[in-house]
């Protein structure tokens, strides 16, 4: 489901959002708590992607690990800051 279709719908929605830790040695913990936080049953989860890109890095392989291990609509939460036109992350297939 499209997210501006959950939008349109006249019920409460539940969502999360996770911001990523700047250190390489905390990605896996975080993995393991977004996983718990699935069991939650949110409508949605967003993956901050990090103002300045400092954490973008990881932005893709939590979404991605929330979107194959945790069965939750996930999106990136873009930030505009220091940001280019040119994308730099690719697109999740639904």
């Amino acid at each position: 489901m499209k997210l501006t279709e959950l939008f349109a719908k006249d019920t409460f929605n539940m969502s999360f959002e996770v911001f990523p830790n700047k250190k390489p040695e905390n990605l896996e913990s975080v993995k393991a708590k977004v996983l718990q936080i699935a069991e939650l049953e949110p409508a949605f989860m967003s993956v901050t992607y990090g103002a300045g890109g400092g954490t973008s890095q990881f932005t893709l392989e939590i979404a991605k690990n929330i979107k194959q291990r945790g069965d939750v609509p996930v999106l990136a939460h873009l930030t505009a800051v220091s940001s280019t036109k040119k994308p730099s992350l690719p697109v999740l297939q639904s």
